[in-house]
């Protein structure tokens, strides 16, 4: 059985969008910085990146699951976003941030970043020390 999460950022990662609007519940809601798109169209929109430049792809460093053994629930994923020259494959640029999914059938029905890991985490009941 697919991890839906895990995925997610495989197939955003490989550039697999059937694969990507596969793991996506047909009313998805992707809460980017540009705004909310609705809709698996508009989420493989969303995914898809044109060739050259920098090029984005995330590392999952920790994932955090809270009644997603029914299929449902939500998920935090602490991730590390890094941005490579294509050309060249150097390393750009990093960050560190959380990705928060909740989930409905085995699949993502909604999906939101946050650059503040610790909020995301405390907002999911994860209190680290």
């Amino acid at each position: 059985m697919v991890d839906p999460v895990r995925e997610f950022i495989r197939a955003f990662n490989e550039r697999d969008l059937d694969a990507f609007v596969a793991v996506l519940d047909p009313e998805v809601e992707l809460h980017s910085s540009r705004g909310m798109r609705r809709g698996s169209g508009a989420a493989r929109i969303w995914a898809t990146r044109k060739a050259g430049g920098v090029q984005q792809t995330i590392e999952l460093e920790q994932l955090y699951e809270d009644g997603t053994e029914g299929g449902g629930g939500r998920a935090v994923a602490l991730i590390r976003r890094l941005w490579h020259w294509e050309e060249s494959g150097e390393l750009a640029s990093a960050e560190e941030m959380a990705w928060e999914f909740e989930l409905h059938n085995r699949r993502i029905l909604s999906w939101r970043p946050h650059e503040d890991r610790e909020a995301a985490l405390r907002a999911f009941g994860v209190h680290r020390a």
